[in-house]
């Protein structure tokens, strides 16, 4: 008997000893993880301040090659105007260059036409000198015929077989007509000449004021092609600036979308950082309140294990098409309890169109718990919670046909089927 409780004693004593010494192994584990999770929040604080300068400064860069492309911009757009302006006075010097031309034709035509009359009035000037010449022979002809039939003279003529006084002035009369006939033909004959040299020499007249019309029509076409060239040589140079410039702004707009890759990259980790960050306050909260995640998964309700909505596609109720749900519905009666499945920190505590009331609550290593549709919540954002705490109750606010717990779980920041932590629960079709 005393042997007995010898050993019982023994055994005791060795119990105790090893439970101390799980338990000063656990201390130890717990300070040794206190310290590493406080090393490392230093470390990532210390990351994040380098990060978030290393991306300001990325930023400034970014902003400072926006500037200088914006700057670009406006001088490309500077010279399209300077181009535009251009083109169109070399589009007005187009336009006067055909009027010019057309001017031109108009004046050679003219020009021919002068000519065709010109060669008329030659024409008709040799028909005049022919025709004064005719009439000069008719009067020569006459003369000659009278002195062939007797020697007549123009004094046997007046004092021939002259009667009286009378007669003579009679005589005197038609001889006088003879002449005045003979020489007003002749006079007629030279005045059409005349008319026909005037005529000849104004249509010579006119012939050279439209050649000097020609001959500035020419200088002022030449003059408008000299314009054209220089508008084309300096709408050309324009071209050529306005390529180096769009090539010098596409450069900056690539050297701009690197940077912007490496902002998105500081971002992302800036993000990462601050996340854990949050998660490494969360676990010292956690251990602050002496509240610990267990790693495990709680059904969050004690009055029902009936599953009305699957994890993943669905036709849903409400909108009346199919999209992907991303948790289960638990049916259970309005005003239910709502258990937290693991121990944690509340991130969420809040009414949305959707969800309704909802809240989500932080377990640690990217693992998350969510529950929506509540009629009342019961704990805020910062709370500490442990696993069973009750958080809120049954109710069917926001998307939701009828009372129900919507419940989802995230692993590794990833929403996943939360049937596979469970196996007490019951399909309803």
């Amino acid at each position: 008997m005393k042997k007995r409780k010898l050993w019982f004693k023994i055994i005791a004593i060795i119990l105790a000893i090893l439970l101390l010494g799980s338990l000063g192994l656990t201390i130890i584990s717990s300070l040794i993880s206190t310290v590493h999770a406080s090393e490392e929040l230093d470390e990532l604080q210390e990351q994040q301040q380098a990060n978030k300068e290393e991306r300001e400064a990325l930023e400034s860069e970014r902003n400072d090659l926006a500037a200088q492309k914006y700057a670009l911009q406006n001088t490309i757009a500077n010279l399209d105007k300077s181009i535009e302006t251009i083109q169109a006075e070399k589009e007005a010097y187009d336009e006067m260059i055909r009027l010019t031309e057309l001017e031109l034709d108009n004046l050679a035509e003219q020009v021919r036409l002068l000519e065709v009359q010109i060669d008329y009035k030659r024409v008709e000037y040799e028909a005049a000198v022919a025709e004064e010449e005719k009439q000069w022979d008719i009067f020569k002809l006459k003369f000659r015929a009278m002195e062939e039939r007797g020697n007549i003279s123009y004094f046997e003529i007046l004092f021939d077989d002259l009667t009286d006084f009378s007669d003579l002035l009679t005589r005197m009369d038609m001889i006088d007509e003879i002449v005045a006939e003979d020489a007003g033909v002749i006079d007629t004959m030279e005045k059409a000449k005349q008319e026909v040299v005037l005529a000849q020499q104004a249509l010579y007249d006119a012939k050279e004021e439209c050649e000097a019309k020609e001959q500035v029509q020419r200088d002022k076409q030449a003059e408008l092609e000299d314009l054209i060239e220089e508008a084309t040589a300096r709408i050309r140079e324009l071209e050529d600036e306005r390529a180096a410039q769009e090539a010098s702004a596409e450069e900056l707009q690539e050297r701009i979308a690197a940077l912007e890759q490496q902002i998105r990259a500081r971002e992302s980790e800036e993000s990462r950082i601050a996340a854990r960050i949050e998660e490494l306050e969360r676990l010292e909260l956690l251990k602050n309140a002496g509240v610990t995640a267990t790693g495990t998964y709680l059904w969050p309700s004690a009055d029902s294990y009936y599953v009305t909505s699957l994890f993943g596609p669905r036709l849903h109720p409400i909108l009346g098409y199919t999209r992907n749900h991303n948790g289960i519905d638990i049916g259970a009666s309005y005003g239910t309890k709502i258990y937290a499945s693991d121990g944690g920190v509340v991130i969420t505590s809040e009414e949305s169109y959707s969800y309704g009331n909802y809240v989500m609550i932080a377990h640690g290593n990217g693992r998350y718990t969510l529950y929506a549709h509540m009629s009342q919540r019961l704990v805020s954002v910062d709370d500490v919670v442990a696993q069973g705490d009750v958080i809120g109750y049954v109710g069917a606010t926001g998307y939701a046909t009828g009372p129900h717990i919507h419940f989802e779980i995230y692993e590794n920041d990833e929403r996943v089927d939360p049937l596979q932590f469970f196996s007490n629960y019951t399909i309803l079709d």
